[in-house]
């Protein structure tokens, strides 16, 4: 699917967050209406954007 989010695609953050959302929707704990691409992408930018990962 075509998004604005493709350099984040490739990375460790991408696998990691659109995993844990997977998981979120299969218990039914989340119901996505937006395409997982986008959600996914939007939480990569924003945590690419601060300081968070680079934290320790």
């Amino acid at each position: 699917m075509k998004h604005p989010y493709k350099e984040y695609e490739t990375s460790k953050l991408w696998i990691f967050v659109k995993s844990s959302i997977e998981d979120l929707v299969e218990n039914n704990d989340i119901e996505l209406f937006t395409p997982i691409e986008y959600v996914v992408g939007y939480i990569c930018k924003n945590i690419s954007s601060n300081d968070i990962i680079k934290e320790k």
